[in-house]
C-alpha cells in the first residue's frame, strides 16, 4: 500500500512539473493602476537553450526568432482580446499592429525591443503599461514557414539529423521543456505590477500555432486587470 501510494506521489508531482506556474502580483497593483486605460503587447522575446541548427545563416536564424516573436506576440493579443470581449479583463490593448507599425517608425527592430526598458517602450507607445514576455524553448518551430518565414524544411532538416524533411523520426515525438516568463511593468515608473512563470511540455511534431496558442493560453488566463 506504501508503495503504491509513493508510486502514485511520484506522478502526481511529475505532473505537477509538467506545468508550472509561478505567479506575482504587486500589492499595491489596484492602486498602480487605478489610471491605467491601455497597455501594449510586446514582441516575445525567443530564446532557443537547444543546439544552434548548422544550416542556417545569421540572418535565417533572425528571421525566425523575430517570427516567432511576433507570432507569440499576436497570439497573446487575440487571447486577451476574447478575454476582455467576456468581460473576464478590464484594460484596453493597442492593436499589435498599432504597436509594431510604431516601433518600425522609430527605426526599432523586432529583436531591438528584446534589450530595451520597459518604461522606454511604453514612452514611445504612449500607453500606460507594456506586456513583456520572454520565452526560452529547446528548438525552434520546424514549420515555421506557416508562420510567414520560408526557412521550415531547413529547420525540419537539420532536427532530424538529415533525414527526409518530411519525415518526422520518433526522437521529434518527445516533448521539451518551454518556458515563458510574462510580466507587466508600469509606464511612469518602470515598476513591475505582475508576473507569472509557466514551465510547459511541448509537442513539438504538433503545427507551430498548436504550440504557440498552448503557451499564450497559459499567460491570458492568468493576466491581472481583471474585475
Amino acid at each position: 500500500m506504501k508503495k503504491t501510494q509513493g508510486i502514485l506521489l511520484a506522478v502526481l508531482l511529475l505532473l505537477s512539473i509538467g506545468c508550472t506556474t509561478v505567479d506575482y502580483r504587486s500589492p499595491h497593483f489596484e492602486e498602480q493602476t487605478r489610471d491605467h486605460a491601455v497597455v501594449a503587447v510586446l514582441p516575445f522575446e525567443t530564446v532557443l537553450a537547444g543546439r544552434q541548427p548548422r544550416r542556417l545563416s545569421p540572418a535565417q536564424i533572425l528571421a525566425i526568432e523575430e517570427a516567432e516573436s511576433i507570432a507569440f506576440q499576436r497570439a497573446l493579443y487575440f487571447r486577451l482580446l476574447n478575454r476582455i470581449d467576456k468581460g473576464q479583463v478590464g484594460i484596453g490593448v493597442q492593436p499589435v499592429e498599432e504597436t509594431n507599425r510604431i516601433l518600425a517608425s522609430r527605426g526599432i527592430a523586432v529583436h531591438q525591443t528584446w534589450g530595451m526598458t520597459p518604461q522606454a517602450l511604453a514612452d514611445i507607445l504612449e500607453v500606460d503599461a507594456v506586456v513583456r514576455t520572454r520565452v526560452e524553448k529547446a528548438r525552434y518551430m520546424s514549420d515555421i514557414a506557416s508562420l510567414g518565414v520560408d526557412v521550415g524544411l531547413a529547420v525540419l532538416y537539420d532536427a532530424t539529423d538529415g533525414k527526409a524533411a518530411f519525415v518526422l523520426p520518433p526522437v521529434l515525438a518527445k516533448t521539451h521543456d518551454i518556458f515563458a516568463d510574462s510580466t507587466v511593468w508600469s509606464g511612469s515608473d518602470g515598476a513591475l505590477l505582475w508576473r507569472v512563470a509557466v514551465h510547459r511540455e511541448t509537442d513539438w511534431t504538433r503545427p507551430a500555432n498548436d504550440i504557440v496558442v498552448g503557451v499564450t493560453r497559459k499567460l491570458a488566463r492568468k493576466f491581472p486587470y481583471r474585475f
